[in-house]
């Protein structure tokens, strides 16, 4: 697997925190409270500009009330069968977090 695959999933992840926590209507800075990481770490992290260590995910699973799928689901899918579902996770979120302003 090459660097390149790792940091398109990283980036991928990245994105989804970050739209389940402008879902969620929190503030960057307190889920990086709340992970004990600075809100710059947490800041790449939602860019992919650095991964996610499994203990945030636990953490972060708690503070979204998700399941760890949720972070996952629809990475490893070809963009064809996204595309065939209509809206993917992040769409959903992204929406939800405009309707909440």
């Amino acid at each position: 697997m090459g660097d390149e695959m790792i940091s398109e999933k990283a980036k991928l992840v990245g994105n989804r925190i970050k739209m389940m926590r402008l879902a969620k209507g929190l503030r960057q800075k307190h889920v990086a409270d709340m992970l004990k990481i600075s809100q710059s770490n947490l800041s790449n992290i939602e860019s992919g500009r650095c991964g996610v260590t499994i203990e945030h995910l636990f953490t972060l699973q708690e503070i979204f009330a998700c399941s760890m799928n949720d972070f996952f689901v629809d990475i490893e899918k070809s963009a064809y069968e996204s595309s065939k579902r209509g809206y993917t996770v992040e769409d959903l979120l992204n929406i939800v977090a405009k309707i909440k302003g």
